[in-house]
């Protein structure tokens, strides 16, 4: 594939290239970050606390990639005529400029000056442009059942999470998109300005803080995160706070919005937000130069998913839609779903089969991808203040994200990998994973069940007997260290975690063993949780 890097030795590929006057958008790559004021010695200088709280649970270390650019490489940009300089990139040691042509060989000659690539034609659009081309879903109809978001939840068990209490609260997450329109003025959205749960916005197409216009495909995917109105509909988390970011040009598609998302996601770190849904990603460009392969579907290659692994590494667990290609020629995954640290998450029917429309996988390097799905065949959203059906990957990725919201509420401890690991090997089909759905589709209940049994207050493990399990279908176990008689339970989990039964008991303080009956179980390896005294103790068992 043939990629516009665009050092000073070949300038004259732009000679080639339609434009829209001399002034063009780059990517200028430093050397160093040198003459920094900036130290790692005092990280909240340029972290929020939020973000410095992640690192430290999650035990990640700051190094120089989160020292920001160098002040004063940007300071001689700036003093170059006819450059102006925009959005720097920490985690690139970059910064976007809009500039003449004739700037470059002048720009590329700076002793700091790495590389300088070619990212988009022409300076950026004004605040007032209106809609383009792209909507970024499928087909729309209205609709009046007020049920079908209960149903949507009910499908990855969002419905169970919220009878416990977990709704999100606490939580974090940005959303990446192409705007936000309305939003600001719909009823479902209103408890986020009333509860103060937009924690920042900001617009890096046009350079603004406005979000709340461009397009509404961002306000139906917020929608299935953050809706809510008492009796008609709830997204999935709708009590968690928000970020939203513009990082999606609806009216043409270059690489500049890969760094768009880049800038969206060190926004988002620095903020301190825990998760970030992208329901856009890219493939094709309105240059064939700039359009990626399928070879390039490998984790390492596309400018989104090397942001979106970074995000990761820094403790955010990055949710993204696969994509809608499967009926296209393309038919494989988007960018950045092809992260090795990157949720993808493919779409599904109400049948629990994938979704027409919903892109392939593999990874171009032979991984699973898509990780998971949820529902993506007639998702109830909020479309102009009004509640509508859509189809596509951008609706099952929110979805996700709110499921994931709620769980990582409910067990804060996890690291976002853990997380990401909990909600892939709890799925309906963790088994036996395939290309179109992945691992299959998530439940809380499920994965709520398997952290609680590895991760859950567990103080020791207890032996069970006779172990595998064959012909003698009792299992025997001893009960120490209780003072008096009291009621215990034994509860049976598969290896996705789901709950298979209770067996309730009377612990003794005696020699003898406790004998369960477990002929209500099939060949395969079960994990067990005694449950008495307030503790719980853990065991596994292989039933033959």
């Amino acid at each position: 594939m043939a990629r516009i890097n665009i050092a000073i030795a070949t300038l004259l590929v732009l000679l080639t290239m339609p434009a829209f006057g001399n002034v063009n958008r780059y990517m200028v790559f430093f050397k160093d970050k040198k003459e920094n004021p900036y130290t790692l010695a005092k990280p909240l200088e340029f972290l929020s606390a939020r973000a410095l709280e992640r690192r430290q649970k999650q035990q990640i270390a700051i190094g120089a990639g989160d020292l920001p650019v160098s002040e004063h490489y940007l300071g001689q940009l700036r003093a170059i005529d006819s450059v102006q300089v925009s959005f720097a990139s920490r985690w690139f040691n970059a910064v976007l400029v809009e500039m003449d042509e004739g700037k470059l060989e002048e720009v590329g000659s700076l002793p700091f000056v790495n590389t300088i690539k070619f990212v988009a034609p022409g300076s950026k659009l004004q605040p007032d442009a209106g809609n383009g081309r792209k909507s970024g879903q499928l087909d729309i109809a209205n609709t009046e059942e007020e049920e079908e978001s209960k149903a949507q939840n009910e499908f990855i068990g969002v419905e169970e999470m919220h009878e416990q209490g977990y709704r999100g609260e606490g939580m974090l997450i940005g959303v990446f998109d192409s705007g936000f329109d309305e939003v600001d003025r719909s009823p479902y959205f209103s408890h986020l300005f009333e509860n103060k749960k937009i924690k920042g916005a900001r617009d890096f197409v046009h350079g603004s803080s406005e979000v709340f216009r461009y397009d509404s495909h961002g306000s139906k995917v917020l929608s299935c995160i953050s809706a809510w109105l008492p009796g008609e509909y709830s997204g999935t988390a709708p009590q968690a706070d928000v970020l939203l970011c513009v990082t999606e040009d609806v009216q043409s598609e270059f690489r500049i919005e890969e760094y768009n998302w880049l800038f969206a996601a060190e926004y988002a770190d620095s903020a301190g937000v825990d998760i970030i849904n992208s329901s856009v990603g890219y493939s094709y460009f309105d240059y064939e130069s700039m359009d990626y392969s399928y070879a390039d579907m490998d984790g390492n290659t596309a400018v989104i998913t090397r942001a979106a692994d970074m995000a990761a590494a820094k403790g955010i667990l990055v949710v993204a839609s696969v994509g809608n290609e499967g009926k296209n020629t393309w038919k494989y995954l988007n960018a950045p779903s092809d992260g090795d640290s990157v949720l993808a998450i493919g779409a599904a029917t109400f049948a629990q089969d994938k979704s027409a429309f919903s892109s392939f996988g593999p990874s171009s390097d032979h991984r699973i991808k898509p990780d998971i799905a949820a529902l993506g065949t007639w998702v109830q959203v909020v479309h102009n203040s009004e509640l509508s059906t859509a189809n596509g990957t951008s609706f099952s990725s929110p979805m996700v994200a709110g499921l994931a919201a709620g769980l990582w509420q409910s067990f804060p401890h996890l690291s976002n990998m853990e997380l990401m690991g909990y909600l892939v090997t709890t799925a309906s089909q963790a088994d036996a994973p395939d290309t179109l759905l992945g691992y299959g589709i998530p439940d809380f209940i499920r994965a709520y069940n398997k952290i609680k049994v590895s991760e859950g207050d567990v103080v020791n493990s207890f032996v069970v007997f006779p172990n595998p399990v064959t012909n003698r279908r009792v299992i025997s176990f001893y009960v120490e260290g209780i003072a008096s008689p009291q009621s215990a339970d034994l509860q049976f989990f598969d290896s996705k975690g789901s709950l298979i039964k209770t067996a309730i008991f009377e612990s003794k303080n005696t020699d003898d063993p406790v004998e369960i009956d477990v002929s209500f179980l099939k060949p395969g390896a079960y994990i067990l949780a005694l449950h008495i005294d307030g503790k719980a103790r853990k065991s596994k068992l292989i039933v033959q």
